[in-house]
């Protein structure tokens, strides 16, 4: 069963179903819509890298940079630039696609995230990366990591 992938998508029909409900103790997958935004929690899977690797859609080496824009799916993200340098699995997407580090934390639509360890690109470098589209049915929309900490950094040489 590819969890990486049933667990968001869970959460996504639960948040525009417009449930009442809140962040779970035990993690699970709810939401509050407060008529201003919408909370939800996710407890993802832990995955090994073959289970990272099947789970994804595309798996790439690449050059993660930082950059001033957000993006807001569930809660405000940070965009990484990826530069490309290696695709192992799924289509080559070009030379640089845009990434966001999936939270391990609740999300507050329209707040920044929270991630209990830190956000696993943020310190930059080279980095395989396990990703999904945010958004399967758009095109244009970011990648994201299939779980959280998604992310294998690489060693030069």
């Amino acid at each position: 069963m590819q969890w990486g992938r049933i667990v968001p998508v869970a959460a996504v029909a639960l948040m525009a179903s417009g449930a009442l409900a809140g962040c779970g103790a035990d993690g699970t997958v709810q939401s509050i819509d407060t008529g201003t935004s919408v909370s939800s929690c996710i407890d993802y899977v832990p995955m090994t890298a073959a289970e990272r690797r099947e789970s994804a859609d595309l798996v790439v080496d690449g050059q993660v940079t930082k950059t001033d824009r957000t993006v807001e799916l569930g809660g405000v993200y940070d965009v990484y630039d990826a530069e490309v340098t290696t695709t192992s699995k799924g289509d080559a997407p070009g030379t640089t696609i845009e990434v966001v580090s999936t939270s391990d934390q609740c999300t507050t639509s329209g707040e920044p995230v929270e991630y209990l360890d830190g956000d696993v690109l943020e310190p930059g470098g080279t980095f395989r990366l396990y990703l999904t589209k945010a958004d399967p049915e758009d095109d244009d929309s970011v990648w994201r990591l299939v779980v959280p900490g998604a992310a294998e950094p690489l060693t030069a040489g």
